[in-house]
């Protein structure tokens, strides 16, 4: 009690934020604050370095869905990679600097209403804002050459001259001191590190299929220099380069305390990013066959430096946030923003124009690549700018025990595409001899095997752009309903209305044809439109959530919910319907084989339709093109549409939890979840030829010799959905803080993820299922390629603080294990749909017919090959356990990975005040283990998914087929043995960083 005439000046009431017994909490949610990042081990520095530490993330990937349905965010406005090219979430990918980064949320069951845009996470990066004390800070950090591993078991690797540096600063305080606060963050970095460790062969180095390629150094030192000495052309080094990458951070913030009722928050945040990505895998265009068999960087393969190519990124944003209480019962939020987009903007190295080459040579009768040379088939006149504007408002209602929250928000985007593949023309050779002929001696009687170019009906050089615009409006209405004072009840529901507001040109060809095709799944006639777009169509995501303290003192606390969640696709998949509407641009494209006409001549597109006749290969990109009086809207014969009933994907998402204080000051946690899937893109090639029939023997599907109904098309693609897919996730965590500087944390997960084979490229052909046991237009369920049946991840902490206050010590280490991911086992070639069928698992010799086959001059019987392959199945406990079944898509499971993360930070308080004047020097070293053993942290990859090949029908007993495979890219006449390897690069050994920073 205060004596009488005393008088108290100040009251300092201090308290801590539980984030895990929280009345708010009811859903799976990870929460990052300041102190937890700038402890986890990174080098990267992206907010991905700290998003792994959800239990329920696989990578980018939670609760099993494709990364591309999560939803990106800072200060809670969209910040996605929204057309979906490239694997990048975060819009340019790494666009704020952790700098700058107050708290980082991972939202994968938020059963509030105000969150939408996802079905797989929210990730929500919070900015910092200054205060009323002025801090500033310098850093840098810096890796090269010798701050990574060399080596992977007795395998060296062949590593250039590499660097990155990082650099910024920070500073944040008062302007007007309890009124205006700024914060100012600014980093550079910039960055040269190895790329490809693929070697061409020599006769003291013979192809290994691992690191030496089968290309011959002779033959790639030959092109580069006769390259140069005839067309002027340099198509860069064939190996040991290495691939850049510039960026520049900028996030500007301004909090203003109007008055104590409202509270202006303003944010600008700018990334510009310069930056080399390798070659396409085998992706083409133009009508051409694509040989999913072979990769352009497959170890069977060599990649001139030139044929890659660089990625500009340009990102603005701005936010304004106005939160405002009126009284004591009424509060609103609304915020506005606005997002400039340049992702990606493409060039070529050096600038220089020259035509795509690819040369193939062939194993046996399969296709394999050789090499490739000049500008990347997809880079010239390829760019994306995409501006978004977002408000959203938030009304909130305290009435008692209920809090109503009601909201609206409105997303608009454009985006404007450039995409025009084989714009600059594409060669490709069967073989390098035809290529010496045809490109290097001259021979104008030597035709590229195929051909294909692209070109604006203008007839302007300029690539042609395209336009596609996005809306969507969200209502909302929410009671959070206090029952008493342990239980939380929280319902809603919200309504999301996508939209398209902008009118797409038709093809008049195309109507006046009248086409009709039927919809394989439900029958349905589809007439293809390619000015039409889906109709507005509401999407009812109802929630329902609890958070009960059962005892009254956050000892036990039970919570959870369910509820649907409404996502977006990449809109690329929808902009294909305009880039390939066949009026816009021209496409065409020929291979010669078994192309004649009805006096036996082989047939090519040189010399018809205003195509200048063949003469011989050309460097300049334009020689070919069609004159521009010749040139009007054609009839393609790849065609995109849009199921105009199409709905964007959803999810009904249960999630159930208990958090109890365990002895010992442990928190423990179980947690389940269960997802289903409803409205899951799917492509359907509605011009796939029906089947020629079905085979006969164990084997019973069927098979194709034609693959278009009507002739007059190729392949036509109807994006529409499928209700196929679901995701269940049971995780037990245990946690204690320690009172000694201690804090540790693991979590186990065990996990399964299905779908309907779901690749999601950057077309939306590739919603087309190509791994499949029947039928791709109506796929079976499988394993999905985010699916991790166990994980377990672990973070420990120790802080010297109670030991020395001047000069702690802080070590940190971060630990993820489980399977590596999953794969296919399928048989090499195709039974005439184009698609990779899953293997039959024989059970004997009786059960699989195979042809006599010749493999590098050594001829194999059938019973050589039925020996390779049953000792190959009784060396993979998948294959061996399954025999007498079709192997399931993603059935097989690679062997578990173990990676530790190391960061060692050792603070010097310069002076005497708390956190001030402090100099920081950190270590952080990524796959710790494999630095202690340069086997440990190594991933291991299928030495051989495919070991049957597919040779054909007998057309005597109906039955298939199979000769065995070879190794791809192996020694010559290596045959499937052993099941796994080692992934031979870089990017598995461990890496290291130094950074030094000063805070004041």
């Amino acid at each position: 009690m205060l004596e009488t005439g005393m008088s108290l000046e100040e009251v300092v009431i201090m308290g801590t934020v539980d984030r895990v017994f929280d009345a708010g909490r009811t859903g799976a949610t990870t929460n990052l604050d300041t102190e937890t990042i700038g402890m986890m081990p990174t080098i990267s520095r992206s907010i991905n370095d700290f998003t792994r530490l959800n239990p329920q993330s696989n990578a980018a990937s939670f609760a099993g869905r494709d990364n591309r349905f999560n939803n990106y965010t800072i200060d809670g406005n969209i910040y996605n990679n929204n057309f979906g090219l490239g694997s990048s979430q975060f819009a340019g990918g790494n666009p704020i600097s952790v700098e700058a980064i107050e708290e980082i949320q991972v939202n994968i069951a938020p059963y509030d209403v105000r969150s939408g845009g996802f079905t797989g996470a929210n990730v929500n990066a919070i900015t910092k804002s200054g205060t009323n004390e002025y801090r500033a800070s310098g850093y840098g950090f810096y890796r090269n050459e010798n701050f990574m591993g060399s080596s992977i078991g007795e395998r060296e690797l062949s590593i250039a001259e590499a660097f990155t540096r990082i650099y910024g600063a920070s500073v944040g305080g008062p302007i007007i001191r309890d009124r205006l606060f700024f914060f100012l963050s600014v980093e550079k970095e910039d960055a040269s590190n190895p790329s490809d460790q693929r070697q061409a062969s020599t006769p003291a180095l013979p192809p290994d299929g691992q690191t030496v390629s089968r290309v011959q150094e002779s033959h790639v030192s030959l092109v580069r220099e006769q390259m140069q000495s005839i067309y002027g052309y340099d198509p860069g080094s064939w190996q040991g380069y290495d691939f850049g990458n510039e960026g520049l951070r900028l996030n500007f913030r301004v909090d203003l305390n109007i008055n104590p009722n409202h509270r202006l928050a303003v944010r600008l945040n700018h990334y510009e990013a310069f930056r080399d990505v390798t070659i396409n895998g085998n992706s083409i265009r133009g009508n051409l066959p694509r040989y999913r068999n072979t990769n352009r960087f497959g170890i069977e393969a060599l990649t001139f430096r030139n044929a890659n190519y660089s990625v500009d990124n340009n990102v603005t944003s701005f936010v304004a946030e106005l939160n405002s209480v009126f009284g004591t019962r009424f509060a609103n939020s609304l915020n506005i923003g606005y997002t400039t987009i340049e992702d990606p903007k493409r060039s070529v190295p050096g600038g220089a124009v020259f035509p795509f080459i690819e040369v193939l040579e062939f194993d046996e009768d399969t296709p394999l690549y050789y090499f490739s040379l000049g500008n990347e088939l997809y880079t010239v006149g390829n760019l994306l700018a995409n501006d978004i504007f977002n408000i959203t408002n938030n009304f909130s209602m305290f009435l008692g025990r209920h809090t109503v929250t009601a909201g609206v928000n409105l997303e608009l985007m454009s985006f404007e595409n450039a995409f025009n593949p084989a714009f600059h023309t594409f060669y490709r050779y069967n073989s390098y001899d035809s290529f010496v002929q045809s490109v290097i001696n001259r021979d104008a009687s030597v035709v590229p095997d195929a051909f294909a170019m692209s070109y604006s009906f203008t007839g302007d050089p300029a690539p042609p752009m395209d336009e596609t615009r996005f809306g969507q409006f969200s209502i909302y209405l929410q009671d959070k309903y206090q029952v008493n004072r342990d239980l939380v009840i929280t319902g809603g529901l919200r309504v999301d209305v996508p939209f398209f507001p902008i009118d797409l040109p038709n093809n008049p060809r195309l109507d006046e044809m009248n086409v009709r095709f039927t919809n394989p799944r439900d029958g349905s006639t589809v007439v293809p439109d390619v000015s039409v777009l889906p109709d507005p169509r509401p999407l009812f995501s109802p929630r329902l959530a609890f958070n009960y303290d059962v005892y009254g003192d956050a000892s036990l606390q039970l919570r959870g919910g369910t509820g649907f969640f409404s996502g977006r696709i990449p809109f690329v998949w929808i902009s294909n319907q305009v880039n390939a509407n066949g009026v816009t641009r021209g496409l065409i494209g020929w291979e010669r084989e078994g192309t004649y006409d009805s006096d036996g001549n082989l047939v090519d597109g040189f010399g018809l339709n205003g195509i200048a006749p063949w003469n011989g290969f050309q460097d300049d990109p334009n020689y070919y093109k069609p004159s521009p009086e010749a040139l009007e809207a054609q009839l393609s014969r790849d065609i995109n549409i849009t199921d105009p009933d199409l709905k964007f994907p959803q999810v009904w998402r249960t999630n159930l939890a208990a958090d109890y204080r365990l002895p010992y000051g442990v928190i423990g946690t179980i947690e389940g979840i269960y997802s289903r899937d409803y409205n899951s893109p799917l492509a359907m090639n509605i011009n796939l030829a029906e089947p020629t029939g079905y085979f006969s023997g164990v084997d019973q599907r069927p098979f194709f010799d034609n693959y278009n109904k009507d002739s007059r098309f190729n392949e036509v693609m109807l994006l529409t959905n499928i209700d196929k897919g679901y995701y269940a996730s049971i995780t037990a965590q245990l946690q204690k803080d320690f009172d000694n500087g201690i804090y540790a944390s693991i979590a186990y997960t065990r996990s399964v993820s299905r779908d309907y084979g779901l690749i999601g490229g950057s077309q939306a052909a590739s919603l087309w299922p190509d791994v499949v046991k029947e039928n791709r237009n109506d796929p079976e369920m499988g394993y999905s390629r985010f699916d991790q049946p166990n994980r377990i991840v672990a973070y420990a902490t120790y802080n010297t603080r109670a030991l020395t206050e001047r000069f702690p010590t802080t070590i940190s280490l971060f630990y993820t294990g489980g399977e590596a991911g999953r794969f296919s086992y399928v048989y090499a070639g195709s039974f005439g749909d184009n698609a990779s069928r899953l293997m039959y698992i024989p059970n004997d010799a009786s059960e699989i017919n195979f042809v006599t086959t010749e493999v590098a001059g050594v001829e194999y019987s059938p019973e050589q090959q039925w020996n390779i392959l049953n000792n190959y199945i009784e060396n993979d406990d998948y294959l061996k356990n399954n025999r007498g079944s079709i192997a399931e898509r993603n059935g097989a499971l690679l062997p578990w990975l173990h990676r530790f993360d190391l960061r060692i930070a050792q603070d010097v308080f310069v002076t005497r005040l708390p956190e001030r004047h402090k100099i920081q020097i950190t270590f952080d070293i990524l796959n710790f283990g494999n630095m202690l053993n340069s086997e440990w942290g190594v991933q291991q990859l299928p030495w051989q998914s495919a070991p049957l090949t597919y040779a054909g029908r007998d057309k005597t007993t109906n039955q298939p087929t199979y000769r065995i495979t070879r190794v791809t890219g192996g020694p010559e006449g290596e045959v499937p043995s052993q099941v796994y390897r080692y992934d031979i690069h870089i990017n598995q050994t461990w890496s290291a960083q130094v950074g030094v920073r000063y805070s004041f």
